[in-house]
């Protein structure tokens, strides 16, 4: 079975226009600073999977004033960090848990100078939407919960109590996966189903401009944003920050930190640049740091030559940029504004 044949059930579901359920329920809304944020849950069904059924919460950040304006679908990272997911790129409701905001303030310092690029974002003009992955943010276990109210709560418990509460955290992504797998469900196929039908809610709204509409992402979420670009019609450009690589340097996909990222008969037929063979001709963006020990940069680089190559293969050499920049694995100031600047190039009339 060939790969369309196998995503047909998934594309058809949750990728062409008016499907994946693009109605959404406010739970909660604030102003901001020259934008509107609401956090919203959605509800998607994939046909190819039994009918299985998901609920997503997520940020939905609208600009102010009048007229269409762009859209940009962002994706969050992985990060062994599973109490926040939307967090990680928008700054927490005001009424969120202490803990949640503490934990959110945290990785944000850490993992992009201090900055909510989503709010920068909606600041800038984008409506943005952010949706939780399973076993992430508002989509995260009761364990979890417990973890993360010990580790950045008003009363924390010991580091070995701490340690122990995280070591289950992060072990039970098997359990997720294995539960969906029982029910003819990939967790990442579902990602993907998820993400895309967040698209096709910017594309449902009336300030958006369906045909405006692109994707970020960082480490795993930069993963899901090469997903999202190569099989969603809605989304039409993107860029994808420190995740590319070549099979042969992980040596072990199913490790615990990959589960919620592997489609097995889809890598096991294709190596991860190809994906840019879906990919083309639309106009996506890869950054990585040369320092990134995550992903080596001898490999991403050859990765890169590949993706090229199968831009030019499809005559849309102009169509594809791939960089590297001086760091790590980090989405800091200065690459936020190589990625703003590309947005702007592609997506503003």
């Amino acid at each position: 079975m060939n790969t369309i044949t196998r995503l047909l059930p998934l594309i058809l579901v949750a990728l062409a226009p008016g499907c994946g359920r693009p109605g959404y329920t406010v739970l909660q809304e604030e102003q901001r600073d020259g934008y509107v944020c609401r956090l919203i849950e959605y509800e998607v069904r994939q046909e190819g999977a039994g009918g299985n059924e998901s609920s997503v919460t997520a940020f939905l950040l609208l600009p102010d004033g009048k007229g269409k304006t762009p859209g940009l679908v962002l994706l969050h990272d992985h990060g062994a960090r599973f109490d926040i997911g939307k967090e990680k790129l928008v700054r927490p409701m005001s009424t969120a848990p202490e803990h949640i905001k503490k934990s959110s303030e945290q990785w944000v310092e850490s993992g992009f100078d201090g900055v909510y690029f989503g709010d920068s974002l909606a600041r800038l003009g984008f409506a943005v939407i952010v949706p939780d992955a399973l076993y992430w943010g508002g989509r995260s276990s009761d364990l979890c919960r417990r973890w993360s109210e010990a580790r950045f709560g008003s009363e924390p418990l010991d580091e070995a109590e701490i340690k122990t509460l995280k070591k289950a955290v992060y072990e039970g992504q098997k359990e997720v996966y294995d539960s969906l797998k029982a029910l003819g469900v990939i967790w990442a196929e579902q990602t993907l189903a998820e993400d895309s039908a967040a698209a096709d809610i910017l594309a449902s709204l009336d300030s958006v401009d369906p045909e405006r509409i692109g994707c970020f992402g960082w480490s795993m979420g930069a993963h899901r944003a090469w997903l999202l670009g190569a099989f969603c019609d809605r989304v039409k450009t993107g860029v994808a920050l420190c995740w590319m690589t070549l099979k042969r340097t992980r040596a072990d996909p199913m490790t615990a930190s990959d589960y919620s990222m592997i489609i097995p008969w889809l890598r096991n037929d294709h190596d991860f640049p190809d994906i840019a063979n879906w990919l083309a001709p639309k106009p996506f963006y890869f950054l990585s740091g040369r320092a990134d020990k995550l992903f080596p940069a001898e490999a991403t680089e050859e990765a890169y030559a590949r993706i090229n190559e199968m831009y030019s293969q499809k005559g849309a050499s102009g169509m594809v940029r791939t960089e590297f920049f001086d760091g790590g694995h980090h989405c800091g100031t200065a690459e936020q504004n190589k990625i703003v600047a590309f947005l702007d190039s592609q997506l503003r009339p």
